[in-house]
This record gives C-alpha cells, structure tokens and sequence, in this order.
C-alpha cells in the first residue's frame, strides 16, 4: 500500500492504495480508527483488488471539518468526491461501524458509484439520540464531549485512557493498566498507546485513537451527524446488493444484546438487524459470534463475506 493525499475542493484526504491487481475496493474504517485498521486483511485483498482505504474526515491525516460540518450526509458527499475523482469507476465499498452509515449514504445517494454495498457491523438505528446513550457505542461520543468541556489542550487518547471504561474487563488489573498507560502517553507524545504485555487486539484500538478529531464525536452526541439523512430512507434506497455484516457475541453468550444495565452490548439488536433486512431490496446477512471489529477478530470471516459479495456483482476480483 502506498500512502497518498489528494486535495478537492479545498479538502485534504488521506488515503492507502494499493496496486492495480483487480476491481476498485474502497474500505471505510470506523469512528476512531484510521485507513490502517485494515491492515490485517490488506495482504488478503490486495492481491485480488485495486484497494483505496480512506482516511475519514477527522481522522488519521485527513482534514478536519468544523463542528457543524460533520453531518453523514458532509463526509458522504467527500467520499463520493473521492470516487469521483480519485477512484472514476463504480467500486464494491466496504464500511465499518460509522464509516458503514457513510458506504450507505454513498449507496443510497450516489448509486452510480457503488457496485456491491458491505456494511460492517453498522449501528443502525441504535446510534440516534437518545438511544445512543444507552449503548456501548455511545460512550466515544459522549467522552469527545466531556474531554473538549474540560481539557480540551490534553491529548484525546490520554483523556480516553483516563475516563474510559475500555480496560474494564480486566476487573482488578484495570486501575493498574490504566496507570501504565498514563506515564507511557506522557513519555511518548503524538504516538499511540502501545502495552507490551497485553494482546495486539487490545492494542489495536489506540492506532487511529491519536489522531482523532474529538469533534467528530461531538456530531454523534448530539445527533447532529444524522441532519439530513434518515437511515431507514437509506436502507430502502440502495439499489446495488448488499452484505449485512451483525455481530452478535454477547447475545451468544447471554441469550440477550443487553446487560444488566439494559445497555446494548452491540451495534444493533436483533430488531435492528430484521428492519435492516426488511428494507434491503437484495440483501445477505452474515451473522458472526465475535466483537465489533469484525476485520480484526475474525478476518477469514470478514474476506468470505466480502469475496462471496464481489461474486454476486460480477467483479471477484483476480485470483
């Protein structure tokens, strides 16, 4: 992959693409990553694609947009720019978490440019306020809001590492993980979080978290990202087949998709995933047991799904 940069109308986007080995394969990570979260299933879809991963705006090297700005339908439409002029032919596009809100806009609004539609464990329906706030997805948005009222001059990932629940998990040796992770941001600035002693998966979160815009989250809190799109509009509106990606690990672990807080414990719920289904013209569904970054945790899974979509369109990629 070779990174590169292009400037349209004024705005600036990062991007990985690699060499011309297929049909295009635009990948759309998700909020607070950036276009290397893909890393591990790039060797895989190189050899078979002419990949472009994009940095969204907000993240990674990407430009930054301002506060009101940072609507789906805005970024949407910088992606659709980027396809214009970057890609210039219809592309399978494939969208993580909130960059898949993003491949469903691009679908739903500018069908011209999308061949095959693979929506990566989205929270569809879940993310709108007020409902968000009572998801695990929701808690990124909220501390955005909470680290720019009170230390807007700290770095976010600092300020995440401190606030967050995220080493929760590991009961008794959070508060000492946390500690850790303190003193090693402070004694490397600017870099992301590395713990030697704990797993790459749990490592891999912090890649994209450095270079977060803050903002960006602030739109989601809000429900300001959702002016002028409706998701179930979107759903009814994309015309190219689609792979629905849901996973549902905790429901296979608890019989539910929610604690005992009542808080969802994943993108969506059953619910969400029927309506999703129901408003798809020619949807496939792909249930996997596993946690949110399904290209990460489970990325033979996460190739087969994208392998058997591009077979559907007709472009399955060179061999």
């Amino acid at each position: 992959m070779a990174e590169r940069r292009v400037e349209i109308d004024g705005f600036v986007t990062n991007y990985g693409e690699g060499p011309d080995n297929g049909p295009p394969l635009v990948l759309v990570h998700g909020q607070g990553s950036q276009w290397e979260d893909h890393a591990k299933v790039l060797p895989e879809l190189v050899q078979r694609y002419h990949v472009y991963a994009v940095d969204v705006a907000g993240h990674g090297q990407s430009g930054r947009l301002g506060a009101q700005d940072y609507t789906n339908a805005n970024v949407g439409a910088l992606l659709a720019a980027f396809l214009d002029v970057v890609v210039r032919e219809p592309a399978v596009v494939s969208g993580h978490s909130s960059g898949a809100l993003l491949a469903l806009w691009l679908a739903a609004n500018r069908p011209e440019l999308v061949r095959g539609l693979l929506l990566e464990d989205p929270p569809l329906f879940s993310s709108i306020p007020p409902r968000a706030e009572r998801t695990t997805g929701g808690m990124l948005p909220r501390l955005a809001v909470e680290h720019l009222r009170a230390k807007p001059a700290e770095s976010f990932q600092r300020y995440y590492v401190e606030h967050s629940e995220y080493f929760a998990f590991f009961g008794p040796l959070a508060r000492g993980i946390v500690r850790y992770s303190l003193r090693w941001i402070d004694n490397n600035p600017g870099r992301p979080l590395r713990i030697f002693f704990l797993p790459w998966l749990v490592n891999v979160y912090f890649e994209g978290l450095v270079n977060y815009d803050p903002v960006f989250g602030t739109a989601f809190d809000s429900g300001h990202w959702y002016d002028g799109f409706d998701t179930a509009a979107a759903l009814a509106a994309v015309e190219a087949p689609t792979t629905l990606i849901h996973t549902n690990w905790w429901f296979k672990r608890n019989g539910t998709y929610y604690d005992e807080r009542d808080v969802l414990m994943a993108a969506m719920d059953g619910a969400d995933k029927d309506r999703a289904m129901e408003l798809l013209r020619d949807p496939e569904l792909v249930e996997i047991a596993c946690g949110h970054l399904v290209h990460v945790e489970r990325a033979k899974e996460y190739l087969a799904a994208l392998a058997a979509l591009s077979e559907r369109v007709g472009v399955p990629g060179r061999s």
